[in-house]
C-alpha cells in the first residue's frame, strides 16, 4: 500500500474508500504525524463505526477503520487531526490527537460472561470460537477477562496500512502504540487479543524469527492448547520461563514446540502470543 496526497492507496493503484467526517481538527503540532495509535471500535462492524464517526454528536473519529475482512475506510486525511486519542500522554507529549494517526479495528473488545455464553456491551452474543481469555496489562491485570479475537485479515490489513503510514511520514516503530498505552486508566484497547509484539515486529520487516526461540513470561504459566483458540483442549500448562520454538502463527495465537533439557523437542501446541517474549 502507498500514501499519496495524504490518502491511502492499494497495491493495484486504487484508492481506499474515503468517507470524510466533519469530526476533525486542523494540522498536526509538527509538520507531519509522529505517532500511530491502534484502537478497537467496541462495535461489531466497520459500517457501524463509520456511521458513528460521521455523527457530529459523537465527537470522535479516526483516520482509518478496518473491517473483519480487511476492507478499509479512510475518514480523515493523514495531514489532519482526527479525534481518536482523547485525554492522553506519552513521553512528554500530551493530547496525542495533535501528534498521532489513528487506526480503528472493528472488534467488540472486552466481553461479558453470561449463563448463555459471552456477550458484548450491547448484549450481542459472541461465539466461543471468537473469544480469548486473557489478562490485560492495565485493566485488573491479575484477572482473566474475555476479549473478541481479531481476524487474520484485519491484522494483515493493519500491518499493510501501518507500513505505508510509517514509510510516508517517517514514524518510528517505537511510536506505534495502543490506546491503552497512552490512556492506561481510561482505555483497554486494543487489549491483549491484539498481538502488538508481533505487529511491531512485522513493521520492522521481520516476523519474530531471529533465533525462533521465545520464553513464556506469565506468573501463572501459559496454557498450551491443541489449536489456536480457547475452544481447543488444554494439553498442559507451560510454567513461567519455559522456552518454546515458534512453528507458525494465526492471528494472536502462536504454534509452538515446548523445549525440554538441552532444547530438545517436548510437546507441540498453540499458545496466546501475548505471553511470549524474545529470548
Amino acid at each position: 500500500m502507498t500514501v499519496r496526497n495524504h490518502r491511502l492507496f492499494r497495491p493495484d493503484g486504487s484508492a481506499v474508500r474515503f468517507v470524510e467526517t466533519k469530526n476533525q481538527g486542523g494540522a498536526f503540532a509538527a509538520p507531519e504525524p509522529t505517532h500511530l495509535i491502534i484502537h478497537y471500535t467496541a462495535g461489531g462492524t466497520m459500517s457501524g463505526a463509520v456511521e458513528w464517526f460521521k455523527n457530529p454528536s459523537s465527537q470522535v473519529s479516526a483516520h482509518l477503520v478496518i473491517d473483519h475482512d480487511g476492507e478499509m475506510t479512510q475518514m480523515v486525511r493523514f495531514d489532519r487531526i482526527a479525534w481518536h486519542a482523547g485525554a492522553s500522554s506519552w513521553r512528554g507529549k500530551n493530547g496525542l490527537n495533535k501528534h498521532a494517526l489513528g487506526i480503528e479495528i472493528a472488534n467488540w473488545g472486552l466481553l461479558e460472561r453470561t449463563a448463555e455464553g459471552f456477550v458484548s456491551w450491547t448484549g450481542q452474543r459472541v461465539p466461543n470460537s471468537r473469544v480469548v481469555l486473557a489478562r490485560h496489562k492495565n485493566f485488573q491485570p491479575n484477572r482473566e477477562h474475555a476479549w473478541e479475537v481479531f481476524d487474520q485479515a484485519q491484522f494483515d490489513a493493519a500491518v499493510a496500512a501501518a507500513k505505508a503510514l510509517l514509510g510516508a511520514y517517517s514514524i518510528p516503530v517505537e511510536n506505534v502504540l495502543g490506546h491503552d498505552d497512552i490512556s492506561p486508566v481510561r482505555k483497554q484497547d486494543p487489549g491483549p487479543a491484539f498481538d502488538m509484539r508481533r505487529f511491531r515486529a512485522l513493521l520492522l520487516g521481520r516476523d519474530g524469527d531471529g533465533a525462533n526461540v521465545m520464553r513464556v513470561e506469565s506468573s501463572t504459566g501459559l496454557n498450551l492448547r491443541r489449536g489456536p483458540g480457547t475452544t481447543f483442549e488444554t494439553v498442559k500448562n507451560l510454567p513461567n520461563g519455559t522456552r518454546v520454538r515458534l512453528l507458525g502463527s494465526k492471528g494472536s495465537w502462536s504454534e509452538v514446540m515446548e523445549l525440554g533439557p538441552n532444547d530438545a523437542d517436548a510437546q507441540d501446541g498453540w499458545v496466546h502470543s501475548n505471553w511470549l517474549v524474545e529470548v
